[in-house]
């Protein structure tokens, strides 16, 4: 084992990412360390078939950039597509930003191919091993956001809390109007002789909307029928962990008198899940469908959120992977 570092570092990862699984299987260091298991199994394939079975290294090497190349073409044919219909908005823009970052580094890489030597030589190796890594992550990421956008509500809830989004004017954005729809869909698959729930809408003023989000979706339930009785305004909150915790005290669930089924959109559903965890509110969070168009360019963005949560942890772990590609371009 000691003979090939990459595998060991390989095994010593999995070991991280199998204890994560039974300690905190929540946490996306699990995703990270298993990430970086296979990128550190995958250099030392790569550096040892290249001589022994150049063939299966060249059909290897076509896959992933085909791969990549459809990854990158996807994210930026997706965020010119949203930039055009809904306007030059950041997410939408970072969308298509980060598909030319893609096709950049596909681009570095052919050019150091082609010039050769030693130096674009493992230039060659760090970039692919870099860029190999994060896409293994985003990818396994959206498979979590894939299955937790697909949770179904607890049917003892007490109480569905709506987290707020961008509005139209007075009225719910059409993001918002889905939350508010899956909200009575969850309200209307109730047993007839199960007492009705609580709405929660949360959501406070953004800087750049004329109202509360939650005066809006109060409007708005009430236009479907919803009476006032049965909707509690949280109008404070500015971003998801305030929702979750300002409607918690409105609730009352961390005292266990009440069970709470958090509605939010499907591609939000990992990340509120996460802070739910974090600020110590017991909910259960559902998701809202979101527009195929928009799915990606939202998971894109719940990827660098999610991130940024334990950035210290998440890259302090990725910088591990210098070692096994340090390995890598000492025998390449």
């Amino acid at each position: 084992m000691l003979e090939y570092p990459e595998y060991l570092a390989a095994v010593v990862f999995a070991v991280g990412g199998g204890v994560n699984v039974l300690l905190a299987p929540h946490r996306f260091s699990t995703a990270v360390l298993f990430c970086l298991a296979v990128t550190s199994a995958g250099l030392g394939v790569a550096a040892r078939s290249a001589a022994a079975h150049p063939t299966l290294a060249t059909v290897l090497a076509v896959v992933g950039l085909l791969l990549a190349l459809a990854l990158g073409l996807l994210l930026l044919a997706d965020g010119v597509l949203l930039v055009r219909r809904y306007g030059p908005q950041a997410a939408l823009l970072a969308t298509g930003a980060a598909g030319c970052t893609v096709l950049a580094v596909l681009g570095l890489d052919a050019v150091f191919q082609a010039v050769g030597g030693e130096a674009f030589g493992v230039l060659v190796v760090a970039v692919n091993a870099a860029a190999g890594y994060l896409t293994l992550l985003f990818l396994v990421f959206a498979g979590y956001v894939f299955a937790r956008g697909r949770n179904t509500p607890l049917p003892e809830s007490t109480h569905v809390v709506i987290l707020g989004a961008g509005l139209n004017g007075h009225r719910p954005g059409p993001l918002l109007t889905r939350r508010l729809e899956r909200a009575l869909a969850i309200d209307a698959a109730r047993a007839p002789d199960t007492p009705r729930v609580v709405f929660v809408v949360s959501g406070g003023q953004g800087n750049d909307e004329i109202r509360s989000e939650a005066g809006a979706m109060a409007d708005y339930l009430r236009g479907r029928g919803v009476p006032a009785d049965r909707i509690v305004r949280e109008d404070r909150s500015v971003n998801t962990g305030q929702n979750l915790r300002f409607s918690a005290a409105l609730v009352g669930v961390t005292t266990g008198c009440h069970r709470a089924t958090v509605v939010t959109s499907g591609f939000h559903v990992y990340r509120t899940t996460l802070l739910a965890r974090r600020v110590g509110v017991p909910v259960h969070v559902v998701g809202a469908p979101t527009s195929p168009a928009y799915w990606l360019a939202a998971t894109l963005r719940e990827f660098a959120a999610v991130l940024w949560l334990d950035r210290l942890l998440l890259v302090g772990l990725s910088l591990l992977l210098a070692v096994p590609v340090a390995t890598a371009v000492l025998e390449h």
